[in-house]
């Protein structure tokens, strides 16, 4: 799906995407799922960058598909 906007999101947008919220919890998460690269991703420095198209390819994946991946 093509998506207005950036090609590439924060994590802050890629947490509230996928959670609904911005959490401690969730930023953990989305960065613990870019160092283990179940998701792609782009580090800046300090700050990291995660592909729109991400969003989609995760929300489509089912629940036997991540756990493949851990």
């Amino acid at each position: 799906m093509n998506r207005p906007g950036p090609a590439l999101i924060s994590v802050r947008d890629m947490a509230t995407a996928l959670f609904g919220r911005y959490t401690n919890g969730t930023r953990d998460a989305v960065y613990r799922m870019a160092k283990n690269k179940q998701i792609a991703s782009v580090r800046d420095g300090r700050k990291w960058w995660i592909p729109a198209s991400e969003i989609d390819r995760l929300r489509n994946l089912s629940a036997d598909e991540m756990m493949k991946s851990e």
